[in-house]
């Protein structure tokens, strides 16, 4: 049986941080157990724990662990625009 899309991802992020298991789970606050069984597909981590792999995981990992639990990845990149943006009230003219 294949394993889920988002084992395979967990896998991935978990050896492009060059960690062990127990490791792994240390960064993220959770069992070796829990790690083990997100890798092999028989549970998925919690949205607390995809974000936690999120702010582990480069630019492109990081958009599709917040996309896999719902969050709009759009709207914070047009808000971070926005915010780099500077204001046409704080230009002088």
């Amino acid at each position: 049986m294949a394993r889920p899309e988002w084992a395979t991802r967990i896998v991935a992020l978990r050896k492009q941080l060059r960690l062990l298991q127990t490791q792994f789970a240390e960064r993220l606050q959770v069992t070796q157990s829990a790690i083990s069984q997100w890798e092999r597909g028989a549970s998925e981590p919690s949205a607390e724990n995809y974000i936690r792999m999120a702010n582990l995981a480069d630019e492109m990992n990081c958009l599709w662990f917040l996309e896999h639990i719902g969050v709009d990845v759009s709207r914070i990149e047009r808000l971070a625009a926005a915010r780099k943006s500077p204001s046409k009230k704080s230009q002088k003219p």
